[in-house]
């Protein structure tokens, strides 16, 4: 008596074939986009010594600047002048608003005690070392922050008689006026738009 054999699982599957595509290919699942691209090699390489690391951080902040970033791209000769010229769209925050153009141009067009304060800096720091000068050097520190004080208010009065919207207390708006005044007239930025003893 002849047994039956039975046929392999491998033989069945290996007479089934796949359904063809319009094409005359095999049909088989779509292979993801990851899979069929290749792995691309890093962008960007870690840097190997200081040179290198100085060079990508300035070419970071390069990318990051309102030079770039602004609307549309400028140079950084259009991007200074425009900062120069105390354009809005390009300054800092601390310098924008109305208020803050105002606190410039009073700074810019008066003589003030902190007009000094870069000159007398060395000095105060080395009279902070001697214990007899030390009360001397305080009072100037004091008299400097005074200023800044009564600057602040009067910005603000005029500020109001503007009715420009006053976002700052007096001593903040001091504090700027007064970070102002110490500069040399050639390295403010933005730079004056008054001369000294015109009216604002």
């Amino acid at each position: 008596m002849k047994l039956l054999r039975r046929k392999s699982p491998s033989t069945d599957v290996a007479e089934v074939e796949l359904p063809t595509t319009a094409a005359g290919k095999k049909g088989r699942p779509t292979p993801k986009r990851r899979d069929a691209t290749p792995r691309r090699a890093p962008i960007t390489e870690v840097p190997h010594n200081r040179r290198e690391a100085y060079r990508w951080q300035k070419q970071q902040a390069r990318r990051a600047s309102p030079a770039v970033t602004a609307g549309k791209p400028q140079t950084r000769e259009a991007y200074r002048a425009a900062l120069a010229r105390g354009d809005e769209s390009v300054l800092p925050r601390r310098d924008k608003g109305p208020l803050r153009a105002l606190a410039r141009n009073w700074v810019d067009s008066r003589r003030m005690f902190s007009n000094y304060l870069l000159l007398l800096f060395p000095l105060m720091i080395i009279g902070a070392a001697i214990q007899y000068v030390t009360i001397a050097v305080l009072v100037l520190f004091l008299a400097f922050v005074g200023e800044w004080y009564l600057t602040g208010r009067h910005v603000i009065a005029l500020a109001r008689e503007r009715q420009i919207p006053v976002t700052s207390g007096p001593m903040a708006l001091g504090f700027y006026a007064g970070s102002r005044a110490y500069m040399p007239r050639r390295w403010r930025m933005p730079q004056p738009q008054v001369g000294l003893g015109e009216p604002i």
